[in-house]
């Protein structure tokens, strides 16, 4: 399997916003997959779907920076720690069984530091 994933319609990678605007960052409102990677070292760090892509992505910091839950916080005190190391670009899809489709190609590589 090649990383088709890669040919999709990603958007530019951009500088993660601090945790203090981490409710400013950008992304499709309605569902799609996101990747953040370590800018310098272009290690891929974590990805995940959202019904509502951009929502999803504020959760990624700890409260009370982010918003919504998560299930690991082992991820959200690591993007808090190193956020100004780190990119993220996303991918705009029309359902979120596309989205999902998507995260599982991505999660078939095993190459994030946060596979899941």
């Amino acid at each position: 399997m090649d990383k088709n994933y890669e040919n999709l319609n990603w958007s530019q990678w951009e500088q993660l916003p601090s945790p203090e605007n981490c409710r400013q960052i950008d992304g499709p409102k309605g569902p799609g997959v996101y990747q953040i990677r370590n800018s310098k070292t272009r290690q891929l760090i974590l990805f995940g779907i959202g019904i509502k892509c951009r929502n999803r992505m504020k959760s990624i910091f700890p409260k009370p920076y982010g918003t919504g839950t998560r299930n690991n916080e082992d991820k959200r005190n690591f993007v808090l720690e190193n956020w100004w190391d780190l990119e993220y670009r996303t991918l705009e899809t029309d359902t979120r069984d596309e989205a999902y489709g998507v995260e599982n190609i991505i999660k078939s590589f095993r190459d994030h530091l946060f596979n899941t």
